[in-house]
């Protein structure tokens, strides 16, 4: 007998498992609505020129691509913060700002067979746009803090980092790009010993070396970010730090609790300009949270505005989700004779709660069992 597979890295999903996950989604819209962000949905397909424009160095390996009947090249989308910024840019050119846009999505990214990860995921998510980061940032956190709320009976951490606390430094040592990228990656995966090579290759003065070294290490509470100071070799560097301390602050006197800092958050999307920032839950194995400030995305579609988002790997969550009981359903047990009469009391009983219909070729007459 011939078997049907799906694809690799897709999965399929029944009956509770969806239950579950549309319960979860709806908690966390609820959240993000009541902080006045308005859904809009996106094409599944975009033009792979519109991701193109937005990733300085897109990894084409990593999407899904196709023909239109023009030849134009389609693919499926990456991410939702692309194509929310071509909406923004485009069917909002003359709006008014801020513009605070929700959503729930399905994303595609290939992954390699053997690494356990998903190639399709669902991903729920906010973008506020036009608002700068002196208050941008500390709203957005705000949402993404109350979203992680529905969380409960399991511990989880909000972590906030700069990625400009690692571009800054490598701007001042003149790095190229291609060896930044290669030290954020040692740095992501705190190889020490290999990130100690990389350094040494490059032949940086010991304030870089030691720098890099220790970028790995600096996380932990506000108090962390006073110590980071002492690596810091430039200005630019002390004054990221006083933006993360008085964003710390500020979470403080709104009574945030579970917020750590990582300065050592070097491996995002390159479009990000700002702030980044990550949540972790115990007993999921990978991140359930990630966004950041991106500035400068908007204006390679048309518009120049401020930026910042987030998004909830809403499959990673929903591993945890502690989903409602359902509620009791009455069972109308039935011979094939009397199924018109029981469709009109599965009708008048749908109304009043849940229904499930049971076909019996044993049954003499029509059962109803509550419950």
């Amino acid at each position: 007998m011939k078997q049907f597979t799906i694809p690799a890295g897709m999965r399929d999903r029944i009956r509770e498992e969806c239950a579950s996950r549309r319960e979860l989604q709806q908690a966390i819209e609820e959240r993000f609505a009541r902080w006045g962000y308005e859904e809009v949905i996106t094409p599944t397909i975009e033009f792979y020129k519109t991701y193109e424009a937005g990733f300085d160095n897109i990894n084409e390996e990593d999407m899904y691509k196709f023909f239109d009947a023009q030849g134009r090249i389609l693919m499926l989308r990456a991410d939702m913060t692309i194509p929310i910024a071509r909406l923004a840019a485009t069917k909002f050119k003359d709006a008014e700002v801020p513009l605070r846009f929700r959503y729930c999505a399905n994303v595609f990214k290939v992954h390699e067979d053997l690494s356990g990860l998903k190639n399709e995921i669902r991903d729920c998510g906010v973008e506020l746009i036009g608002v700068p980061q002196s208050c941008g940032d500390l709203e957005i956190l705000m949402t993404a803090l109350d979203a992680l709320s529905v969380v409960k009976d399991r511990s989880w951490v909000l972590e906030i980092g700069n990625i400009n606390f690692f571009r800054e430094a490598c701007r001042y040592f003149s790095i190229t790009k291609e060896d930044s990228e290669a030290l954020a990656e040692l740095i992501d995966e705190k190889s020490i010993t290999s990130l100690a090579e990389k350094l040494d290759a490059l032949g940086l003065r010991a304030e870089g070396r030691q720098f890099f070294l220790q970028l790995p290490w600096l996380s932990g509470d506000q108090r962390m970010l006073q110590d980071a100071e002492q690596y810091c070799f430039c200005e630019e560097l002390l004054q990221i730090l006083r933006d993360l301390s008085s964003l710390a602050d500020d979470l403080q006197a709104l009574g945030c609790e579970r917020v750590q800092f990582d300065l050592g958050k070097t491996k995002n999307l390159n479009y990000y300009t700002g702030i980044v920032f990550e949540a972790y839950v115990e007993g999921v194995g990978k991140r359930v949270l990630s966004g950041g400030r991106y500035d400068t995305l908007l204006e390679k579609y048309g518009r120049k505005l401020p930026a910042v988002g987030f998004s909830i790997k809403l499959d990673a969550l929903s591993e945890i989700w502690q989903a409602k009981e359902p509620p009791e359903e009455t069972v109308i047990v039935y011979p094939p004779k009397e199924r018109v009469a029981a469709m009109k009391k599965a009708r008048q009983l749908a109304e009043e709660g849940r229904v499930r219909l049971v076909v019996d070729a044993t049954a003499q007459e029509l059962r109803i069992k509550e419950g």
